[in-house]
């Protein structure tokens, strides 16, 4: 794969989509109901027509469960991909991402 550095077809370019990315899940990541820890970038994509950058994003989330938390915190690594416009930045899809 090769990395775009703004080109013509895809002024946004792999630093700034992927940080568009991690934006987006901070901004969601109280409506996501759980602690949001350790994001990490794990997968990057320019769709073969170069309009969308395909970025996927791996966190660890502390489960919220009262029982479980007195006990031994449970934390599981979950994967989102954001589909993110080439030409403007913006996020236009987050969607779960299974390995």
């Amino acid at each position: 794969m090769e990395e775009s550095n703004g080109s013509a077809t895809s002024p946004i370019n792999v630093q700034l989509a992927a940080q568009k990315a991690v934006n987006y899940l901070q901004r969601l990541a109280p409506q996501m109901g759980d602690q949001i820890t350790n994001t990490r970038l794990e997968e990057i994509e320019l769709s073969e027509d170069e309009s969308f950058w395909f970025i996927t994003l791996g966190f660890d989330r502390l489960i919220n469960d009262q029982f479980l938390v007195q006990l031994q915190p449970k934390v599981e690594r979950d994967y989102r991909q954001f589909k993110i416009d080439a030409a403007t930045g913006e996020v236009k899809a987050m969607k779960i991402r299974t390995v």
